[in-house]
């Protein structure tokens, strides 16, 4: 019988694969023996395994033959070792052991359940932002603590993030890390580390020593992508694509996903700030700094996984190919999910351009269902005054009015006021107190309806319960609140509010004004799904 380490010597990934195939035994070091091959890299190949002494499932990376006949990359693959040894966290995938059968290297480490950052990506196009800066934040810590031990990773991206079923966030493959204090011959080569959509700019001019600050930044960069479901930077090739990040900024996170909070969209940013000296401290700062907006349910966590895994067995049993024959997987998930994207885009733009273009024809507008809210003083039930007669008024146009702030809230989602669908929605930024974060008294939006008209009722479809509104109205726009008359006020309005009003008021401008405290709804925040103006009918006289 011929030992399995024999036929181990001389088999690459792919033999091995074919072994396993044919249902022969391949054992490393007398205890491992591999199962499938579960990932495959530019220096490794990585296999689900079993630990034959202690009985467990673990993780083998095996350097790829035409790699380990060199010795720098033995070296490096090596070194691996050496740093994964010096770390244990919660953060970061475990290493149990390391050796060699024949020529053959290969590290044995903890196995994770679950599925990499890539997967989760490429399969759901984007994160939450809770959940990104959950799962950021966690990273961060992980490094940190790497950071702390004079160990930098230097190759930071979505496949090295484990995503657990138990909801656990680790780092895996230190592979090309390096002690800061040894510079050793291995970096006198000038060969750039790492992948290019998330290298630093100083790993590719060698402008400033390579720290913590560069793993800083290329989380910064997977930040933008897990947020806005694009890498910021996206050449021809890996080189222009290098390139790109050392002659501009990435477009404004904001700009490519609204419902960001601005605050994560700074924190993102400053991570990917070019120059070294521009971000975080440390990786514990911006750690710290994510925290605040992190979703602390590890049940999100947990399911991102269970969601990629359920779409990747969809799309096999669409396709009726195994993962093997489907051609690269991050090319084609990617493609995938962007054309999902866009196609739901512009179904929501088509059906929502034919219900307002159905409501303003017809009329066809429910003006009793919701609790109504009086003027100064409590409207009596039974006398409603012109609101029996009232009739939709078309709104022209609608913009942020944030004078505060001066830069205009989410005004790219006002249209969601109109369209009568109640799953899109405006809402204000997401506020760290229910005080605006101490910024501003208050912050709203304006309703232009292209002419004077007598105005009886305002009925906002509310979904966040418990939001201060305060009705005012002018002739003319202005950023300035004084010159706005209020007429009608609703503290701690229900899910869904009428604001009738005592009299009608001729006017052609209307502000929805909210002030503090905000509610707390998956953050300080005020969101709205459907507004609409009632008045008179033109021409009648009050």
């Amino acid at each position: 019988m011929t030992d399995p380490a024999e036929h181990t010597e001389a088999m690459g990934g792919a033999a091995i694969t074919e072994h396993l195939r044919r249902k022969h035994t391949v054992v490393l070091g007398g205890r491992y023996e591999l199962t499938e091959r579960i990932a495959s890299g530019g220096m490794a190949s990585v296999w689900r395994a079993h630990d034959d002494v202690l009985a467990r499932t673990v993780a083998v990376k095996l350097l790829h033959d035409h790699l380990a006949a060199d010795e720098d990359f033995r070296e490096r693959f090596r070194r691996e070792a050496i740093a994964a040894a010096k770390l244990t966290h919660p953060h970061v995938v475990s290493l149990y052991d390391t050796g060699a059968d024949g020529d053959r290297v290969y590290l044995v480490m903890e196995f994770v359940e679950g599925a990499t950052l890539r997967e989760v990506m490429a399969n759901l196009g984007t994160l939450e932002p809770g959940q990104a800066a959950s799962i950021g934040e966690r990273i961060a810590r992980a490094l940190d603590y790497a950071h702390d031990r004079g160990l930098v990773h230097r190759d930071v991206k979505p496949a090295n993030i484990l995503i657990g079923d138990d909801g656990s966030v680790k780092v895996a493959d230190f592979g090309i890390a390096k002690a800061e204090e040894h510079d050793g011959d291995l970096t006198r080569t000038g060969m750039v580390l790492g992948t290019a959509a998330y290298v630093a700019p100083e790993q590719i001019t060698g402008s400033h020593p390579v720290d913590g600050r560069a793993d800083q930044y290329a989380l910064g960069c997977m930040l933008y992508e897990a947020l806005a479901g694009r890498q910021p930077f996206k050449g021809d090739t890996a080189v222009a694509t290098a390139a790109q990040r050392l002659e501009s900024n990435a477009t404004p996170l904001r700009a490519l996903r609204p419902d960001v909070p601005r605050g994560l969209e700074s924190i993102v940013g400053r991570a990917m700030a070019r120059h070294p000296e521009d971000r975080f401290v440390s990786t514990a700062a911006l750690a710290d700094a994510l925290a605040a907006f992190a979703d602390r349910d590890p049940a999100h966590t947990a399911a991102l996984p269970l969601a990629t895994a359920h779409r990747v067995a969809r799309r096999q049993s669409e396709v009726g190919a195994p993962p093997e024959d489907q051609g690269p997987p991050e090319q084609e998930s990617f493609a995938r999910s962007e054309g999902r994207w866009l196609l739901g885009v512009l179904a929501l733009i088509i059906v929502a351009g034919a219900l307002v273009g159905a409501a303003l024809v017809t009329g066809a507008l429910d003006s009793d269902r919701l609790p109504r809210v009086g003027g100064a003083e409590e409207e009596d039930p039974g006398d409603q005054g012109d609101t029996a007669e009232a009739e939709p008024i078309t709104i022209a146009a609608l913009a942020s009015f944030d004078p505060a702030g001066g830069d205009g809230e989410n005004d790219e989602s006002l249209p969601a006021l109109l369209d009568e669908d109640r799953s899109s929605t405006w809402r204000t930024d997401i506020y760290n107190s229910a005080e605006f974060g101490g910024l501003k008294d208050g912050v709203g939006f304006s309703v232009d309806l292209g002419e004077s008209r007598d105005v009886s009722r305002v009925e906002l479809d509310v979904e966040t319960p418990g939001v201060n509104l305060e009705l005012h109205v002018a002739d003319q726009i202005s950023q300035d609140l004084e010159e706005w008359d209020r007429v009608a006020t609703a503290d701690d309005a229900p899910a869904g509010v009428a604001i009738d009003l005592e009299e009608s008021v001729t006017t052609r401008h209307l502000l929805i004004w909210i002030t503090p405290p905000l509610p707390n709804s998956g953050g300080y925040k005020a969101e709205f799904s459907e507004i609409r103006v009632m008045g008179l009918p033109t021409g009648r006289d009050n």
